[in-house]
């Protein structure tokens, strides 16, 4: 199921312009799922508005590359998201690299 994506498609008289996505984590699509998230584009940048898993299991690194690759491939050039972490909440924002992954460290 890798086929291009594009954030902002013509047809017609008409541009249609992706703003949002809901990311399912899955085997095979259509089958129970594990976790889910909603992503927000604003310009060049996605922030990852909430995450659900079934065992309330943290966003783990491998599900973050997976996302970071998805926002690399839809030319987006920075990620944001809020953690929660003792009741304190705080910002954080990973640029997106050309070709390259991050080096990203996600603290539980």
């Amino acid at each position: 199921m890798n086929k291009s994506i594009t954030r902002i498609t013509k047809m017609d008289d008409w541009y249609f312009e992706v703003k949002m996505v809901r990311a399912i984590k899955s085997k095979n699509y259509g089958d129970p799922y594990s976790a889910i998230a909603q992503l927000t584009a604003s310009g060049e940048q996605m922030h990852i508005d909430s995450h659900l898993s079934v065992n309330d299991e943290e966003l783990s690194k491998d599900d973050f590359m997976t996302i970071y690759k998805f926002c690399q491939s839809m030319g987006m050039k920075s990620i944001s998201y809020d953690r929660i972490k003792n009741g304190f909440r705080s910002s954080k924002k990973v640029d997106i690299c050309e070709n390259q992954q991050p080096n990203i460290r996600l603290v539980k």
